[in-house]
């Protein structure tokens, strides 16, 4: 079920961000619609189609499979397999999301070692 996000504005100028193609952008966006209040959503190509691109004939599961990789490749996500399904985590969720009221959680956490943690951009480095 979609939820109202906050995005921030840093998100635009981040050098992370940067990197992905506008369309990975986008998915970004509406993944973090799609994220339980724990950061972590089904990973469904297909679904993701219908829920984040539901008018827009063209694009295919394959195209997202491919953002979804590009997004996971800037360690933004975390793609994982648990209890039989396959899920997304966001990293740094708990820094980019402020939850008032947790719902109960659903969907199972990602085993093993925690996502990674990145230091937030400076806004000095680079492309």
């Amino acid at each position: 079920m979609a939820r109202i996000r906050s995005i921030k504005p840093d998100f635009f100028a981040s050098y992370t961000t940067a990197k992905l193609s506008i369309e990975a952008r986008y998915l970004f966006i509406g993944l973090l619609t799609e994220a339980d209040d724990y950061g972590i959503l089904i990973d469904s190509p297909k679904r993701i189609v219908g829920v984040v691109f539901p008018h827009d004939a063209g694009i295919t599961e394959e195209m997202v499979e491919g953002w979804l990789k590009e997004i996971a490749k800037a360690r933004s996500i975390r793609r994982y397999k648990a209890d039989g399904g396959r899920y997304i985590s966001f990293n740094n969720w708990e820094s980019h999301q402020k939850i008032s009221h947790k719902g109960a959680e659903r969907l199972p956490r990602p085993s093993g070692n925690p996502p990674e943690t990145f230091p937030k951009d400076s806004g000095n480095a680079p492309f």
